[in-house]
């Protein structure tokens, strides 16, 4: 039997356990880790152990990774230092990923649930204003991404960079080393690549609730900048009996390249004729701008107007020295007999190098004859909804064979992966192409975009924007907000000038073994995001052995726009790392010479069927 003073010590003990026994165990600690750009976060995602960010890019040049927090987490917050070593490279942009949940999968290889799209900016690269990324929450046992996004300036020195990104939330914080390698070599400001991607007149009005003349083209006007410095041209400006007006005062600077633009002297490529020929080339080509100049003689023939048609609609634009573009295969021009009334001939990617039928295997040498017939010709190439299916939905129990069809292909859906939204570009390289041309930008503005993109039986066809209205992410300007699909087209583009830039440099057959290993056909587009990373390294290790190097860009040398304010302390310069996570290992600047010496009115657009 214990001693009475025991008794009083043993009951303390056990009331003790008790209560640790009934406490609540104490949340799991929120996790921060990095991922590449080219894949995309969905909150089911798990943490991993990769705690650094290490990236690589050329001068004149866009570079992001992203930094998860895995949850649970409330007010986070993120902020970048400069990034310092070479040189010192400063406005790095964060972005929230905002989430849009998907209904109906797009096609078999994509899925339901929440996925991330819409990039809300801290501070905005247009107006440069304060938006409202931060703060936000995340669930426990969820992921949520911030895109993290560096511009190297055309003049930063090559070498290795260091610098950090801190994330904090209630209770917490951690910092994340970031390691940028710049290649000694720089991308042009103007793409290379020839681009007309649609911006319906509807759009503005629809999403931001804007009409007035003024008002609406200046609106215009910051979407046609954006799509800019993601390389690509919105060449639909639809104003109006403003037209002609509003494209010497409001886009004159971006068909000149005295936008304001970070991509210094970056133009238009391609601007779509609307009205009278004759007219428009007068104007044009005072301006210096006619080579830039088309007429979308028809869309899709004979769906949106008769093969007949053709030849008068050419004969208007030839007459008036303005080229034509028909978005058609040759083979169909030339059974119709209007090969000669075309010069801009835009297959949809499908009928370039299909998996079966009458346009299987690459049909692009049948292309030859019709370039070699004149000067003024070109190939562009386009992707429609036969990339996910253009009509119906989906049997996931028992797929039909057209379900399995609409598998692989490029695809700008929102539930298809990063890879697959960068690879068009790579195919354009593939396939000797020298345009892309895309429907439309803006189109889900006719609803919710932030809501709901199931438009032409997918998620996200014709939709690369959101409305960027104060009430939906603050500040006062109206502003486009960029998509990750929109972010992984201009990865593709920048893909192709390192393409374009070897091959150039001579070395034209190393160039294409790596896009034709990567991408062996349009329809295998699913490759790893860490595969597409080696692919890019092994060009650029390529490019730097040549001592390669691509012209300084034109333009205005002022300073760069305004960079938004950063509260982390920039990081001491550290040892170099590698160049790109995922397994592209490669040495630092202290490296890199061993490097060198070792190697308008609303168009249907593209809705064919099969």
């Amino acid at each position: 039997m214990p001693e009475p003073t025991q008794r009083p010590i043993r009951r303390i003990a056990l009331l003790l356990l008790a209560a640790t026994i009934a406490a609540p165990l104490p949340a799991a600690a929120a996790q921060v880790w990095t991922a590449l750009a080219a894949e995309k976060i969905r909150p089911g995602a798990t943490a991993r152990s990769d705690s650094s960010a290490r990236i690589a890019a050329a001068r004149n040049e866009f570079e992001a990774f992203q930094v998860v927090v895995t949850g649970a987490a409330t007010n986070v917050r993120a902020a970048a230092s400069e990034l310092t070593g070479a040189g010192t490279i400063g406005g790095v942009r964060l972005y929230r990923e905002a989430l849009i949940q998907v209904q109906t999968a797009s096609a078999l290889d994509g899925a339901t649930g929440p996925w991330p799209d819409a990039l809300v900016p801290d501070v905005d690269e247009v107006a440069n204003e304060r938006r409202n990324a931060f703060p936000f929450s995340v669930p426990a046992s969820e992921s949520r991404a911030i895109w993290v996004e560096v511009f190297v300036p055309p003049e930063a020195p090559a070498g290795d960079y260091t610098g950090s990104v801190s994330v904090s939330w209630d209770g917490g914080s951690a910092t994340v080393p970031v390691t940028l390698t710049v290649w000694p070599f720089t991308l042009p400001s103007t793409a290379s690549l020839k681009t007309a991607f649609g911006f319906t007149y509807g759009a503005i009005p629809s999403g931001h609730g804007v009409s007035a003349a003024d008002a609406f083209a200046a609106i215009r006007a910051r979407y046609g900048q954006l799509a800019l410095d993601h390389r690509i041209t919105l060449s639909h400006v639809d104003d109006g009996s403003s037209a002609l007006d509003h494209a010497d005062a409001l886009y004159g600077p971006t068909l000149d390249g005295t936008a304001a633009t970070a991509l210094r002297g970056a133009r238009m490529t391609a601007y779509e004729l609307l009205y009278d020929p004759k007219s428009w080339s007068s104007f044009f080509d005072g301006k210096g701008w006619l080579d830039r100049l088309f007429q979308y003689t028809c869309d899709e023939p004979p769906l949106t107007c008769a093969w007949s048609d053709i030849p008068g609609r050419a004969a208007a634009a030839h007459a008036a020295n303005v080229r034509t573009l028909v978005t058609t295969s040759i083979q169909e021009a030339d059974a119709n007999g209007v090969t000669s009334s075309i010069d801009v001939i835009v297959p949809v990617i499908n009928y370039l190098d299909d998996r079966e039928g009458t346009f299987a295997g690459n049909q692009r040498s049948k292309y030859d004859a019709f370039l070699a017939a004149s000067p003024r010709r070109e190939i562009w190439g386009y992707q429609s909804c036969m990339s996910h299916g253009c009509g119906g939905t989906v049997n996931f129990g028992s797929p039909s064979s057209s379900d399995r069809y609409f598998t692989g292909w490029p695809s700008y859906m929102i539930d298809a992966s990063a890879v697959r939204n960068r690879a068009m570009e790579w195919l354009s390289f593939r396939y000797r192409l020298s345009g892309e041309l895309y429907w439309e930008t803006a189109y889900a503005f006719t609803h919710d975009a932030w809501t709901n993109q199931w438009d032409f039986n997918g998620n996200g066809d014709g939709t690369l924007f959101y409305p960027g209205t104060p009430a939906k992410i603050g500040g006062t300007t109206h502003i486009p907000v960029a998509s990750i699909r929109l972010k992984m087209i201009r990865e593709g583009m920048e893909d192709y000038e390192y393409l374009k830039l070897l091959s150039d440099a001579g070395d034209d057959a190393f160039a294409r073994q790596i896009a034709d290993s990567l991408f062996p056909n349009a329809y295998s587009t699913e490759v790893a995001p860490a595969a597409l990373m080696t692919a890019r390294e092994q060009l650029a290790r390529r490019i730097v052995s040549l001592g390669a190097t691509a012209p300084t860009p034109p333009g205005d040398p002022a300073p760069l726009p305004p960079s938004p304010p950063s509260s982390s302390p920039p990081l001491q310069a550290g040892a170099a790392g590698t160049l790109v996570r995922g397994g592209c290992a490669a040495g630092g600047s202290s490296g890199l010479l061993a490097l060198v010496g070792l190697v308008g009115t609303l168009r249907f657009r593209r809705r064919r069927a099969r």
